[in-house]
């Protein structure tokens, strides 16, 4: 009896397969799971290039604007698209060196492209040689130079006994018709290239001149901002939402 108690008691080896083997399963999971992780990232990688390329080739063809740049934000693409819309993406075209530039940020843009989207802010970014171009500056026969703040046109205006004479307007510029228009608020005035000196101080407000800036704009836009550096004006726009489809972004607004 002593003999079996001896036996009973006595020290033996743990085995240890057991636990090798459940750490190795371990290892093998985690490892599975770090490459469909892995998997995952490029995954979203890829369809967010896929979707970006495909969202600025859609808006290349419905406005007409070259060289257009679509970012699409948040962590993961793949489940926005499951979820039917992109939470935030910024469109944008162009640089400071160019004569027209913008940036739009855009929030909850459905994936089909279809319908609309969410607010849109922005800027716009263009030189004195665009916005004389613009059609309520051009149709007046005026071009522009702009200044630090202030804004310098010309042209030919009727001053009462000098008849028709063309005119340098100096104005600061301000944001009217609930933000489709701007209004230049002459604040002097001379004539260009003669040594006449006249004060047409007193003819100020017949040189007050308003441009339209929602005609040139997607219908729905407006300008939130004006502001008039020396080499560029820079507008901030905004939107409570833009038609996706290209006959919407076509559509310009009007003033009133």
């Amino acid at each position: 009896m002593s003999d079996v108690d001896d036996d009973f008691f006595s020290e033996r080896a743990v085995p240890r397969r057991r636990a090798r083997g459940a750490a190795a399963g371990l290892f093998v999971v985690v490892g599975l799971l770090v490459v469909l992780l892995l998997l995952a990232v490029v995954a979203d990688v890829v369809t967010r290039g896929l979707v970006e390329q495909r969202a600025a080739a859609e808006l290349e063809t419905a406005t007409g604007i070259d060289d257009v740049t679509v970012d699409v934000h948040g962590l993961s693409v793949l489940w926005q698209i499951v979820q039917g819309s992109l939470d935030d993406v910024t469109v944008s075209s162009g640089s400071a060196a160019d004569p027209v530039s913008f940036r739009v940020d855009v929030s909850d843009v459905p994936t089909d492209l279809e319908g609309t989207s969410g607010p849109v802010t922005g800027t716009l970014s263009a030189d004195s040689a665009t916005v004389s171009s613009l059609e309520g500056v051009s149709s007046e026969g005026a071009t522009v130079a702009l200044g630090d703040g202030e804004v310098t046109y010309a042209r030919s205006f009727d001053v009462p006994v000098l008849g028709a004479v063309p005119v340098d307007v100096t104005a600061t510029p301000s944001i009217v018709d609930d933000g489709r228009a701007l209004s230049f608020a002459p604040t002097r005035a001379s004539l260009p290239d003669t040594s006449l000196s006249v004060d047409l101080t007193r003819f100020l407000g017949d040189f007050a001149q308003t441009v339209c800036v929602a005609e040139q704009l997607p219908q729905g836009v407006v300008l939130t901002s004006v502001d008039v550096q020396p080499d560029r004006v820079r507008l901030g726009l905004r939107s409570d939402g833009l038609p996706l489809t290209s006959s919407g972004l076509a559509a310009k607004g009007a003033c009133s």
